[in-house]
């Protein structure tokens, strides 16, 4: 059975997956020859400090803001193309200016002053996450990845089409993750059982698994777009 937590040797080489949860960041690991694991912190940090120097990382947040003066990411745009027609599952990035708001009015005051346009709630209430990772994006061994990407990727290039809060639509990236990472079943009922549940929710765990199962293999991860002078999403 996969352990809840587990110290990682700094010297090897890891898949992490890890996605923003109601406590904080929940990581799933894969070290070389064993069985999954969960790594669970309340600041992005404590993620990296766990994380080996050759662990590979990916993570479903947004990393690389647009500003005022290039107010949209090329790589959302081709995101959602990639997943259409269920485009509305990939958020656009809040400005880098929004980052100073305090609360949602003033957010999207700036957002709109920057850009043209206001910002979402749910992008609003991932701000305190972007400021997180924004301190440590130069960080080599990180990247922004998307599940639906993946799940996509793993699925011949078909999205699921099916809501992952939906039953059908859960069992069925359970079914594809198990097909690439054997041992995802295992590792979910393990995260319902060690995890607490008020602070990572069944959904995180499912997707910090489709990161993890991407991160495994980076010598096949592609890049949206492939110009790294963009910010960009790994998948």
């Amino acid at each position: 059975m996969p352990l809840p937590f587990r110290k990682m040797a700094k010297s090897e080489q890891v898949a992490m997956g890890v996605d923003g949860c109601p406590g904080g960041w929940i990581a799933a690991i894969k070290f070389p020859g064993q069985a999954l694991a969960w790594h669970f912190s309340g600041h992005f940090e404590g993620i990296l400090q766990a994380a080996p120097p050759k662990a590979c990382i990916l993570v479903d947040m947004i990393i690389g803001l647009p500003e005022a003066a290039s107010p949209r990411r090329l790589c959302d745009h081709l995101a959602r193309r990639k997943i259409s027609p269920y485009s509305s599952r990939v958020f656009s990035a809040p400005p880098r200016e929004s980052l100073s708001a305090t609360d949602y009015t003033e957010a999207c005051s700036i957002a709109r002053r920057a850009t043209g346009k206001a910002i979402s709630r749910q992008t609003y209430f991932l701000i305190e996450k972007i400021r997180q990772l924004d301190v440590c994006s130069d960080d080599s061994r990180l990247h922004e990845s998307h599940p639906e990407l993946v799940f996509a990727r793993f699925n011949k290039g078909q999205p699921i089409a099916a809501s992952k809060k939906l039953r059908a639509g859960h069992l069925a990236r359970i079914r594809l993750l198990e097909s690439v990472l054997s041992g995802s079943a295992n590792a979910l009922a393990s995260a319902r059982t060690h995890l607490p549940r008020k602070k990572v929710g069944p959904d995180d765990c499912l997707d910090a698994l489709a990161l993890c199962a991407a991160a495994a293999r980076p010598e096949k991860l592609i890049r949206l777009p492939e110009d790294p002078g963009q910010p960009g999403i790994w998948y």
